[in-house]
């Protein structure tokens, strides 16, 4: 018996230790991407998650963190 299951993915975008804005996806240690603007870190992220419907990402900004469903 089967049944549908769709995965969500939460990609999350925050600064490192170097200052870079990367990218990472839910589950995973290693960046995606990393960039010196954070527009170009959350604009690379949303376009991963505009093909995984009904994921989410998670912006981490000094302190705050905001959330996007996409």
């Amino acid at each position: 018996m089967g049944f549908d299951q769709k995965a969500t993915v939460t990609f999350r975008v925050s600064r490192d230790k170097n200052g870079m804005w990367s990218v990472f996806e839910q589950g995973f240690d290693k960046s995606l991407a990393s960039f010196d603007k954070r527009e170009d870190a959350c604009d690379y992220a949303e376009d991963f998650a505009k093909n995984k419907a009904g994921s989410t990402v998670l912006i981490q900004d000094e302190g705050t963190e905001s959330h996007k469903i996409l």
